[in-house]
């Protein structure tokens, strides 16, 4: 047996010693050329899971998108900015609100990146981007509708500057609650079984 044991570590020692002294490199010596690198396989990372469009869109802090360079609401309709208002203060009244409905925020909004919270002719909070408030426009009845643009030349659609296109989310359709003109704009609830 011990013969055996003999041979097999003369063996071994022999197939060792020329990787050992070939993985060593001195600094006068410069190391041998390698054959064409194989491909490394690459790093396993884990990539979060990619978010529907809906799910981005309800997952938004605020309930505007955009639609072909322009803000929109939930219906995919055009929003305005009305020139003669001040930023953070509407100055459409009652009578211009009947034809400019402001897009009201609910209380508890926040303001996130461009969009801030304004105040209507009467005190409440209405979207705004960029301390101008927001508005509808009574005659955009289908999704898509931008048609007041340049009325009176005072009000105007919102442009997206390419700067600030990653704060607004890209438009998805979504359900439009029935809702009265005035009520807060709000994202759909999911449903609850």
């Amino acid at each position: 047996m011990k013969p055996l044991f003999h041979v097999f570590s003369a063996c071994l020692l022999g197939c060792l010693l020329p990787v050992a002294a070939a993985a060593q490199v001195t600094p006068a010596a410069k190391p041998a050329a390698t054959p064409a690198a194989t491909p490394a396989a690459a790093p396993i990372v884990e990539t979060p899971a990619r978010l529907s469009p809906r799910e981005v869109a309800l997952n938004s802090p605020v309930p505007i998108w955009q639609r072909r360079g322009i803000l929109v609401e939930q219906g995919g309709r055009a929003l305005y900015i009305f020139t003669e208002d001040v930023p953070g203060q509407s100055r459409c009244d009652p009578k211009c609100e009947r034809l400019w409905p402001p897009l009201f925020a609910e209380a508890t909004a926040r303001p996130h990146g461009p969009f801030t919270i304004a105040r209507s002719y009467d005190g409440r909070p209405m979207w705004a981007w960029e301390g101008k408030p927001l508005y509808r426009w009574l005659s955009d009845r289908k999704r898509g509708s931008a048609g007041g643009d340049g009325v009176a030349d005072v009000w105007f659609l919102v442009q997206v500057p390419p700067e600030l296109d990653g704060y607004v989310v890209p438009y998805f359709p979504m359900p439009m609650p029935r809702r009265s003109a005035d009520a807060p704009a709000t994202l759909p609830r999911p449903r609850t079984p």
